[in-house]
Order: C-alpha cells, then sequence, then structure tokens
C-alpha cells in the first residue's frame, strides 16, 4: 500500500526522536516493511533528520516573547516538544505580497522536509484585496510543493471585530493543494488577555499553545 509524502516524513520524525507509538502506526496504517526499512536506513543514529523550517512574519518570529537570550516563539517550543531543530524564518512586518522572493532562497539554502507557512496577516492589516492575498499564498505553497517539501498552513484571523475565525481563502488554498491546514491556530488566542502580548501577538504561553497545536496535528497524521 502507499503512504502519503506527508506521513512519510511524520515517521521519521518518530523515528528519530525515538517516539513509542511508531509501532502502533505500522500496526493501524500497515506500513510496508520497505518504507519501514528504508526509513531506519535514513535515519539510523541520529543521521540526517528531518529539516522542518517555520516561514512567515513576526507571529513566526516570535514578537511578545523574545528578548536578549530568550526566545519563546512557537518554532522554538515547538522544536522541544518535537527533540529535533525547526529553523525560525520569521520577518517581522512581511507581507505575502513580498515574500516569496525570500521563500524561494529560504527553500534552496534548507532543502526542507517541511515547511510551516504563516503569512497574510499583514496583508489584511494593509486591507489588501483578499484575492491577491490568496493568490501570493497559493503562490508560495505551490513554490514549497514543488521544491519536493510538504506544506503545514496556518490561518490568520480576518480583521473582524473580534478576529473569531481565519480568513476564509486558507481553506481554499488548502482544498485546492492538498496541503495540512491548522485552522483558528491564532483566533482561539485573541480573546483571552492572559495570552497576548499586545493586540496581535502572543505571548509565550500564547506561542506554547500554537505550538501544541502544531505538534498535535503532526501526530494526528498518523
Amino acid at each position: 500500500m502507499k503512504i502519503s509524502r506527508l506521513e512519510f516524513i511524520v515517521v521519521a520524525i518518530l523515528l528519530f526522536t525515538g517516539l513509542h507509538f511508531y509501532n502502533q502506526y505500522k500496526m493501524e496504517k500497515e506500513l510496508p516493511l520497505e518504507s519501514a526499512e528504508e526509513l531506519q536506513a535514513i535515519y539510523h543514529d541520529g543521521e540526517n533528520p528531518p529539516v522542518i523550517v517555520a516561514f512567515g512574519d513576526s507571529l513566526t518570529y516570535g514578537t511578545g516573547a523574545r528578548s536578549a537570550g530568550v526566545d519563546n516563539s512557537y518554532p522554538a517550543q515547538l522544536s522541544k516538544m518535537l527533540g529535533l531543530k525547526v529553523i525560525n524564518e520569521g520577518v517581522p512586518g512581511e507581507m505575502a505580497e513580498t515574500a516569496h522572493s525570500r521563500l524561494t532562497e529560504v527553500l534552496k539554502r534548507y532543502k526542507p522536509s517541511i515547511i510551516i507557512l504563516c503569512e497574510g496577516g499583514n496583508d489584511m492589516l494593509r486591507a489588501r484585496r483578499p484575492e491577491n492575498i490568496k493568490r501570493d499564498l497559493k503562490n508560495m505553497v505551490d513554490a514549497a510543493l514543488n521544491s519536493g517539501a510538504e506544506v503545514i498552513l496556518l490561518g490568520v484571523p480576518e480583521l473582524t471585530a473580534f478576529f473569531h475565525r481565519d480568513a476564509g481563502f486558507y481553506r481554499e488554498i488548502a482544498d485546492e493543494t492538498g496541503v495540512l491546514y491548522i485552522p483558528d491556530t491564532f483566533s482561539d488566542l485573541f480573546s483571552d488577555d492572559s495570552l497576548m502580548s499586545d493586540q496581535i501577538h502572543p505571548n509565550a504561553k500564547g506561542y506554547a499553545i500554537i505550538a501544541r497545536k502544531i505538534y498535535e496535528a503532526i501526530r494526528g497524521t498518523l
């Protein structure tokens, strides 16, 4: 039987980090023996760990939870949960409109197995048309997929009075491209001041919740 490439990478992560539920995966998903042997060969003794890159704006960078010598961004906290390095490629203030060229360079530099993509918030703050934001985001998703990476797409709340839900184009992009979409990653935080450093950016506790959502989504592919 066939397994998806994302499932393949996730099992590789679990093998590398030594998580015990790999055997459960084999039983429940009937992972082909040759796939298991190939994974073990690739990741034996900690060689060639999967490369995970978090790409985005200030929400990826960790604004509100970074200071001298302290990094409580969601990539840093996800890295601790996985036991793997998660490369933080967050640039505060970046817009999807201009991020594509930087993503191209990041893909070439790291050749990631997984890209966690979170862009579009600054575009909405500047009142760009939704169809244009969607076009730019989809172009980035396509570029990542064409590079051989799997994509985890994080949604950003649309600009309503209460930030209750993600802008609809995130779901549309996921449906059109088949990438893993984690809905309401940030919107659940905005109603709780104890999780926010300001009106837009979470604090360390808020980013911990985001990291946990991503971690559980990766485990949930099993």
